[in-house]
């Protein structure tokens, strides 16, 4: 332990270092914060503020080897710090990646009280990861400014060697202005997330991600006989492997009769089936059943109720499957638990290969089949709000990304009487 000559010792030593590093020193505003100058510094002034309720000194270059002009941009500074301070924000920030794992934290609460569903979050978490990977992670949350992101779309662009599309970005923008809402909100930045710039998508090139990620209609006929063949009972080794694929034959069939989102489907329970009930429609007789997705298992918290054309694969999993409770998920695998995103990756791969169906290029995926369901109600003449309600979304989001549908339905309806009569007189 140091008696008191030693530290008085040791003070002297040190007061005499800082004393020959800074080779000018002003105090400003009766001594709020200083300007000065260090032997380092190569004769450019900085200035040093002492931020009391974070019990940290705060230095910056102002970058100007001329006193007058140093003590106006200090000013500035200065008051731009107090502002911080006055108005509850943090003037030294953490890196993103930390306040990114605060933030991933922050809205499980929101998965543990059912505002969100747990699909959504991982889904916020993947976007984030691309995010981070573009700012580098140890970059700190006050060195982003209005233009940080203009770049954004670029990276991702060649991160993904040109495969990603448009609407797995803006869907990643969303994110990322959900994550900067919560750095504003808790006090970490000034800025607001409608300040944040973004390189904008042009509607076209939106509309052609949805033809490509989608099926025609001679694909999804190849690729449901191809489902037919690879789930047949001669092609399975075991009677644990014949289940599984007709579970995930018929979770597919439903997705693209029903127009559902997986994170819907995955949590749908048997309780959730309400109604079976024959139909008559243009003079063939067939049975649909009623769905009800619950607001906590779905996308926009609400719940709705919806119909499947066809209610015979229900039936088919009524007849294989062991777990029939009220309670029971309807998808699960051999052994009880829900069938896992790799399970259901590796059936869609071996179909689609089966298929011979072109993918170069291509993002086909289970979701594609909800677009399928989209483009073929609309192309069959069903309103477009009929087809929101269905699928739980807005007329809006509809016209944006399927308008290329629009245009065709109405070369159709024009060329019509042309088709059936010949020219015009």
């Amino acid at each position: 332990m140091f008696d008191d000559i030693s530290v008085s010792f040791w003070m002297e030593i040190m007061s005499k270092r800082v004393n020959n590093w800074i080779s000018e020193e002003y105090e400003m505003s009766d001594g709020d914060y200083k300007i000065i100058r260090t032997s380092q510094s190569g004769d450019v002034y900085q200035i040093h503020v002492w931020v009391s309720n974070e019990g940290k000194m705060y230095r910056r270059s102002l970058r100007t080897k001329h006193l007058e002009t140093a003590k106006e941009k200090g000013k500035q500074e200065y008051i731009k710090i107090m502002s911080l301070v006055n108005n509850g924000k943090q003037v030294f920030s953490d890196d993103v990646t930390t306040v990114v794992n605060r933030f991933i934290q922050y809205r499980q609460s929101d998965v543990d009280t059912g505002l969100i569903v747990k699909g959504r979050l991982t889904t916020i978490h993947t976007h984030l990861k691309h995010m981070l990977s573009y700012l580098h992670g140890d970059m700190r949350v006050s060195d982003i400014h209005r233009g940080t992101f203009k770049e954004y779309y670029k990276f991702r662009k060649k991160e993904s060697n040109n495969t990603v599309n448009d609407d797995t970005v803006r869907n990643e923008y969303s994110s990322i202005r959900q994550w900067w809402k919560y750095v504003y909100d808790t006090g970490l930045t000034s800025m607001t997330p409608d300040q944040l710039e973004f390189q904008k998508f042009k509607r076209e090139r939106l509309q052609n991600d949805v033809r490509r990620d989608t099926f025609t209609e001679e694909e999804y006929k190849k690729f449901y006989t191809s489902m037919r063949t690879y789930c047949n009972k001669k092609e399975s080794k075991t009677d644990k492997e014949y289940y599984n694929r007709n579970i995930l034959r018929n979770y597919t069939l439903i997705l693209s009769n029903t127009g559902m989102r997986t994170g819907e489907l995955d949590q749908l329970k048997w309780e959730d089936l309400l109604d079976y009930r024959e139909t008559i429609f243009h003079g063939q007789v067939s049975e649909i059943v009623k769905i009800r997705v619950r607001k906590e298992t779905s996308k926009v918290r609400k719940t709705r109720d919806l119909f499947c054309r066809e209610s015979k694969y229900f039936h088919r999993i009524s007849e294989i499957s062991k777990f029939k409770g009220n309670d029971d998920f309807i998808f699960c695998h051999y052994d009880g638990n829900v069938i896992t995103p790799r399970q259901k990756s590796e059936f869609w791969n071996s179909v689609i290969k089966i298929s011979g169906i072109k993918i170069e290029g291509r993002k086909l995926s289970f979701y594609s089949l909800r677009h399928y369901f989209v483009t073929q109600r609309w192309k069959s003449g069903v309103q477009l709000r009929d087809i929101a309600n269905s699928c739980g979304t807005s007329v809006y989001q509809l016209e944006k990304t399927y308008y290329h549908i629009d245009e065709e339905t109405m070369i159709n309806t024009v060329m019509y009487d042309k088709r059936l009569k010949g020219k015009y007189e």
